[in-house]
């Protein structure tokens, strides 16, 4: 039976090659080798004559009879003093790739001031074993195209039939849209029955749909929306052989919001004729974001929100919240998917979400989302709440699985047969994010009623290694369960967690009517010893300047669209029935606490609070000249900066920097940027800072 492996060779201590071919010996010069007796022998890896040099990296491919070769290194001293390259260093494999491919690396090292012509590798080789090999390579003058360079073939003892493995040299990949395009380029790929990427530590795979084929080049496509990390591109022979090379992460697209002087509103119905008032028929409740494509021609990177679809019709409570929604948006202002998708995610017969799915969660590992959802069945005549997933790569195809991955009986402190006026076991409302403590494991907040405490509801966290087996910590944070500025708290629900201004902060909804939150010091946001976090902190009593709005919001989530720039999202429970957003700037008091505002523009981060004795105005020079005028109005005499940027934050002009006098100043905007070009007609802003705060002002510049 013949076995395949492979050898990667690397040279050091050798300059870069501009070689166009190798070729292989022995030691004899023959391409041939014939021997009883266990023998060690030496096989030449040789430049051209007319080139003179050898590539920097090769794969040395082999098949035998026996896995009983053995490559063998000189001493590594004694090597790097030859003046012809010499194996010095063998290493086996390093990744559960290279094991899974047969993967040794061999280093070699000479001591000569040229580029090595030649090289020698020593083989231990069995008595009466038979085997073939050769030598593949880049092509130096080119590695990112798909020119392989593939030696003579030696034997010994008469060879072997088989064919070589399968081998990646080089893998490349373009992911600017969902459509993600892999190439890998190498030798003997027609053999290759499946091809995929891989997470580096083999905790995940995604299988490629292979497009075009050669002997040195394949390519394979899937739908994926996330950002991929740092992986390999594998390929696996009809005889199970794996090759595997790596491909660099993706670099994230920007995201840009212009603004957040919006909500999202699901207008697919009209409201019900008994609430004409209202205007909206759906609410949209417990929401969650996620990252990624939109779809496979338009580049388009985006903000999508899912979330629950709660009917504001008459109809039974057991079929109503049956369906989770989806749309998109790439700058807060508006919203991408229209109508909104509103079957993203659906109840189903039988299943333990028959009859409601609620309060998404949604994290990616490699290409593959996980949706974390509140499942409810009725059992026995109770509803019943359970924690399950749906997976998806495009985010708009979602496969929810049977199996759930947490129940009040996996709760050590949940209560799991609750009295009236509970109707059955409850366990909803899940947050999932990477542990920041334990690289590779994962954290899930949830609620449930704590039995040790009258049967109040409660925040609890699980941990995971693999988002599918969860293990709940034996306390809850007892935290969540004291009295409020409400009187006491019987129900708490949404938790989500996020650090900010080196703290941990942990939003909840109490009572099912306003937002509460607490803070804490510790480095872990597991630590669930209540005096570790401070005091509930109603978000309305924000010391910056309380929003009405906030009276009725519920359910917030936490979104950080670029560094530094932070949003707090939240179920309105108003007449409108909308998806508010806010975003988050600096705050001159205590870290516990929020300063709630919508940006002026993306990009001009951290605005301080604006002081009102400090104006300033836009206005036209003329009409439909590109010339603006900025209007100052300042107390006192005052240095300022004064500067125009774009929507994406980028400064364009700097207009002003020195002080000011009391009063009224005029600056004009020529309509160019700092080296004198005209920009474009469209949406740019007016920023002056100061000492103590700053100003946004809008320009609209049209030519």
């Amino acid at each position: 039976m013949c076995r395949p492996s492979l050898l990667l060779l690397v040279l050091l201590l050798v300059l870069p090659s501009t070689s166009s071919a190798i070729q292989l010996h022995w030691s004899t010069g023959a391409d041939t080798l014939a021997f009883s007796s266990a023998t060690r022998c030496t096989l030449a890896v040789v430049a051209d004559a007319s080139e003179g040099r050898l590539p920097t990296e090769w794969r040395l491919l082999w098949v035998a009879d026996s896995l009983s070769v053995q490559f063998v290194a000189m001493d590594s001293l004694a090597a790097c003093l030859l003046d012809q390259a010499q194996v010095s260093r063998i290493e086996g494999p390093a990744t559960p790739a290279d094991s899974a491919a047969n993967l040794t690396k061999a280093y070699l090292c000479s001591d000569a001031g040229n580029p090595a012509t030649i090289a020698w590798q020593t083989l231990d080789l069995p008595a009466g074993g038979q085997g073939k090999l050769k030598a593949v390579a880049l092509d130096p003058n080119d590695p990112d195209s798909s020119q392989v360079l593939e030696s003579n073939e030696v034997t010994y003892n008469g060879g072997v039939d088989g064919d070589y493995s399968p081998v990646i040299l080089h893998a490349s990949s373009v992911h600017q849209s969902l459509r993600l395009e892999v190439t890998a380029v190498g030798s003997g790929l027609n053999s290759v029955s499946s091809m995929g990427i891989a997470a580096l530590d083999s905790t995940w795979t995604l299988p490629l749909a292979v497009t075009a084929r050669g002997n040195a080049s394949m390519t394979g496509v899937a739908s994926v929306a996330a950002i991929l990390p740092a992986c390999m591109a594998t390929v696996t022979s009809v005889g199970g052989s794996v090759s595997a090379g790596p491909l660099v992460a993706d670099a994230e697209p920007p995201l840009e919001p212009e603004s957040c002087e919006l909500t999202f509103a699901e207008n697919l119905l009209p409201p019900p004729d008994s609430l004409s008032h209202h205007t909206v028929a759906i609410q949209p409740k417990d929401l969650a974001w996620a990252r990624g494509f939109v779809d496979s021609v338009s580049n388009r990177f985006a903000l999508h929100l899912f979330y629950i679809r709660h009917s504001l019709y008459v109809i039974a409570d057991d079929v109503n919240e049956r369906s989770i929604g989806h749309t998109w948006t790439t700058d807060l202002n508006t919203w991408g998917l229209s109508p909104a998708d509103t079957a993203a995610l659906t109840a189903r017969a039988g299943k333990f979400d028959e009859l409601h799915v609620w309060a998404p969660t949604i994290v990616n590992r490699g290409p593959t989302f996980h949706m974390f959802y509140t499942g409810v069945r009725q059992e026995n005549g109770r509803n019943n709440q359970r924690i399950g997933v749906a997976t998806s790569t495009d985010l708009n195809t979602w496969t929810p699985e049977d199996d759930v991955v947490l129940t009040s009986p996996d709760v050590l402190w949940a209560t799991k047969n609750p009295p009236a006026p509970f109707d059955g076991q409850q366990l909803r409302d899940p947050f999932v994010m990477a542990d920041p403590v334990h690289p590779g494991k994962w954290l899930m907040y949830f609620v449930a009623l704590d039995s040790l405490t009258s049967n109040k509801m409660a925040v609890g966290v699980a941990t995971s290694s693999d988002l599918r087996h969860w293990s709940a910590l034996s306390k809850p944070f007892s935290s969540t369960e004291r009295r409020t500025s409400l009187g006491l708290t019987t129900d708490v629900e949404s938790p989500h967690v996020f650090r900010r201004k080196g703290r941990w902060w942990m939003p909840y909804t109490v009572n099912q009517v306003r937002v509460f939150f607490e803070t804490s010091a510790s480095s872990d946001p597991t630590d669930t010893v209540a005096v570790n976090w401070t005091d509930p902190v109603q978000l309305f009593d924000v010391a910056e300047g309380p929003l009405p709005e906030l009276r009725w919001w519920h359910s917030t989530e936490y979104l950080m669209m670029q560094p530094n720039v932070e949003y707090l999202a939240a179920w309105r429970d108003s007449t409108d029935g909308n998806v508010d957003i806010k975003g988050i700037f600096a705050t001159s008091v205590p870290t516990d606490s929020f300063a709630l505002s919508c940006p002026a523009v993306s990009g001009v981060h951290d605005l301080p609070e604006r002081p009102e004795h400090v104006g300033m105005s836009i206005s036209s020079r003329r009409w439909g000249a590109p010339e603006m005028m900025v209007h100052l109005e300042l107390p006192s005499p005052t240095s300022v900066r004064l500067a125009v940027h774009d929507v994406a934050g980028r400064r364009l002009r700097l207009l002003l920097a020195g002080d000011l006098p009391t009063g009224v100043t005029e600056i004009l905007w020529d309509g160019r940027d700092d080296q004198g070009s005209h920009v474009p007609s469209g949406i740019y802003f007016a920023r002056l800072t100061y000492a103590s705060g700053a100003r946004v002002s809008k320009i609209v510049m049209v030519r």
